[in-house]
């Protein structure tokens, strides 16, 4: 039953949008995270208005006849009926202050097609981003690839560098060693006259 003061109840709500408690809750959730706020009471249930059943015709449409998810349909609810906190709140602003400037284009239908536009526009954004984004990761997978392979073949080489090393000191001692035994050989043979 609507108060006497021309308010209505969750019942009266739920009647009239022909939802079930549930999804009247979950409405109300989408569009206050967006900003929208309504009346409560003393012990915090939610009261409301001829306004707020406006709103949440405008947004039941959104969301049941055109297949909107409840964060578009909230964006857009709460776009038209206040301020809401928007990432790019001066995008939002222009189109909300060329609806109020046009006369032509102030129907509901024209406004929806509008901040949808904007969404997908906003959604293509997105993809680009998370294009560039993979482009990226990709160029830094290939270039720590290469630096990858370029300390793989540094060490190779050093290690190469190091074993021709020990091969030289090896020969080189081999050498020594045997020039020292004819040295000696050449000083018994002289000494002993063979």
């Amino acid at each position: 039953m609507s108060g006497t003061d021309g308010t209505l109840t969750v019942r009266d709500m739920t009647n009239r949008l022909n939802i079930g408690d549930s999804t009247l809750r979950k409405w109300c959730l989408s569009l206050e995270e967006h900003g929208y706020n309504f009346y409560r009471t003393d012990q915090n249930k939610r009261i409301f208005t001829q306004q707020d059943l406006i709103v949440l015709q405008q947004f039941q449409k959104l969301v049941q006849e055109k297949n909107m998810s409840m964060n578009n349909a909230s964006l857009v609810v709460t776009t038209k009926h206040q301020k809401a906190p928007f990432s790019d709140e001066t995008e939002i602003e222009q189109v909300i202050e060329q609806e109020n400037n046009v006369p032509s284009m102030r129907s509901d239908n024209q406004f929806i097609e509008r901040l949808m536009t904007y969404i997908e526009h906003q959604e293509e954004r997105q993809k680009q981003q998370e294009q560039f984004n993979k482009a990226l990761l990709e160029r830094l997978d290939q270039q720590q690839k290469y630096i990858e392979e370029r300390l793989n073949k540094r060490d190779e080489t050093l290690i190469q560098s190091l074993r021709e090393v020990q091969e030289t000191k090896k020969l080189i001692a081999a050498a020594e060693e045997k020039r020292e035994e004819e040295s000696k050989k050449g000083f018994f043979q002289r000494l002993f006259g063979k």
